[in-house]
């Protein structure tokens, strides 16, 4: 097939396949009219995005072509690994901040966290937010830890 056939059954642009070729991950043969052609084993290899998802792991495309030639550099996947997996725990605590001030879940946490490490910049964004003084004051008490709140553990001894 040619490069435009390929592209479009891939969903890649020809850029992308004439930038891979250009670095040898796509090997396409040319006709006596110049033409580019590419076999159904290049467009498989294209339709399985393997090149993307080693890139999306944080591998170059000289390290993706290592991979997809069969000869793995484990110590360098390990270190990868290791990236992708502090960059997924960092991206769940985000995705859970938004899934929350979205109202799609509770912000009990975040405000407990920001509490403890900015109790000012706390009360301050409950005012932005459309809080009162003493609003933000109330969510700001009972996002404290009540084990540690001395007040809180007064009322429980009194009982």
């Amino acid at each position: 097939m040619r490069i435009s056939e390929l592209a479009d059954s891939v969903g890649l642009s020809r850029a992308t396949l004439l930038y891979y070729e250009k670095l040898g991950l796509l090997k396409g043969k040319r006709k006596a009219n110049g033409y580019r052609v590419y076999s159904d084993v290049d467009r498989q290899r294209l339709r399985l995005r393997l090149m993307q998802q080693l890139q999306a792991g944080g591998l170059s495309l000289q390290e993706c072509q290592t991979c997809l030639d069969g000869k793995l550099d484990r110590d360098m996947l390990g270190q990868r690994l290791a990236v992708l997996d502090t960059e997924i725990v960092e991206k769940t605590r985000s995705r859970d901040l938004l899934e929350a001030l979205l109202g799609q879940s509770s912000l009990k946490d975040w405000h407990e966290e920001v509490e403890r490490v900015a109790p000012d910049l706390h009360r301050g964004w409950l005012m932005s937010q459309g809080f009162s003084s003493a609003e933000a004051g109330l969510v700001a008490l009972v996002s404290k830890d009540m084990n540690a709140h001395d007040a809180y553990a007064h009322r429980l001894a009194a009982g």
